[in-house]
């Protein structure tokens, strides 16, 4: 019975992208944890040399700040975190769970979880996170725009909710492009 299931196509995908979603998901977590409270010489290389969650929140705040520039909100940034307003003095804190690796993760794992080669693998990872990072810009952009005109942010839905279900409707529409470009394995 369980040598079956096994040999099933669509089981051994939902492993495969389950445990591969589990293992992205919880390395960003545990890479956090280590570049964030350790000061061994090893974790301390890591934070200042490889620190890719760092990367990721950092451009999202670069562009964020050219982009507000471009609609006239002046605006820098403070500390790697903060996008402050200097008109209004209003900050926006892009914390850990702001920076889409748990977004990044499921589209990677769903990817990785595909017989493919890893050329087309990379090409659509890479696309998909891409579209997130895109997201995460425009979110991050469209908040300061919001503080600084002083429109109401907070709802009935708060804007990292709102983060998600734009992400996920996109990357919906990635799996559903993904499979039609990929028939042979349908």
């Amino acid at each position: 019975m369980i040598k079956g299931i096994f040999k099933n196509e669509g089981v051994l995908f939902i492993i495969k992208f389950l445990g591969l979603f589990g293992l992205l998901y919880y390395f960003c977590l545990f890479y956090i944890s280590i570049t964030t409270s350790s000061s061994n010489s090893f974790t301390v290389f890591l934070r200042d040399y490889l620190n890719f969650i760092d990367w990721i929140r950092y451009s999202v705040l670069r562009t964020s700040l050219s982009l507000c520039k471009l609609v006239g909100i002046n605006s820098y940034i403070e500390n790697r975190i903060l996008l402050i307003s200097i008109n209004t003095r209003k900050a926006i804190h892009m914390g850990y769970d702001c920076i889409g690796y748990g977004v990044m993760s499921f589209w990677a794992a769903f990817v990785l979880a595909n017989n493919q080669n890893w050329k087309k693998k990379a090409y659509w990872i890479l696309g998909g996170c891409f579209i997130t990072w895109i997201i995460n810009c425009v979110r991050v952009t469209t908040l300061m725009v919001a503080l600084n005109n002083n429109w109401p942010i907070s709802g009935s839905i708060d804007h990292h909710t709102l983060f998600n279900i734009i992400s996920y409707i996109f990357l919906f529409a990635l799996i559903y492009s993904y499979i039609k470009s990929n028939p042979a394995e349908q």
